[in-house]
């Protein structure tokens, strides 16, 4: 009897800790960390599915509120390729194949600085592909975008000066 009872204890430990670890994994999203900037990564995040690429530095995404988020990468300007009246920049192709190629139907996480939106109504967001990987910093890093700063947004403006530093020194794509 007395084992009954301590295995009906084991076994309902084991299930409200399973229970519990389950709450835990799907409501506390990867980069949550007490609502504090940790040096390892964003504070709050949004996931977001990349629907599409656009070009270099914009997105479309979807998530489980909304559909088509035109989202545009903070800090960057990648070459263009798709402006009206403006013709293909060297290395846009590049840039807008790369980004294609790593963000094309992958989750990200969006993380916003001062100002959320721009006057063409895009989300404007650093991307991060997991807690300690920036998108927009290794486009830079890469030689396929510019640091750009458009005020206030300028969160990882340093960051983002020395990658371009360290891009144009190694002579790589626009700097080439």
């Amino acid at each position: 009897m007395k084992s009954t009872k301590a295995l009906t204890g084991i076994v309902a430990a084991v299930i409200i800790i399973g229970v519990l670890f389950f709450q835990f994994i799907n409501h506390s999203g990867p980069f949550q960390n007490g609502g504090s900037k940790s040096a390892s990564g964003p504070s709050e995040t949004e996931k977001v599915h990349v629907d599409r690429v656009v070009d270099g530095d914009t997105l479309i995404g979807s998530n489980n509120k909304e559909q088509n988020i035109k989202i545009r990468l903070i800090g960057i300007d990648t070459p263009e390729t798709v402006k009206p009246n403006t013709p293909v920049q060297p290395y846009g192709k590049e840039a807008s194949d790369y980004s294609k190629k790593e963000l094309s139907n992958k989750d990200v996480y969006l993380e916003y600085d001062k100002e959320a939106e721009d006057q063409y109504g895009r989300k404007l967001a650093y991307v991060w592909l997991d807690k300690k990987t920036m998108f927009n910093e290794i486009l830079v890093r890469k030689g396929l975008a510019r640091e750009k700063y458009f005020a206030p947004n300028g969160k990882y403006r340093t960051d983002f000066e020395k990658a371009e530093e360290e891009a144009k020194n190694d002579k790589l794509n626009i700097w080439s």
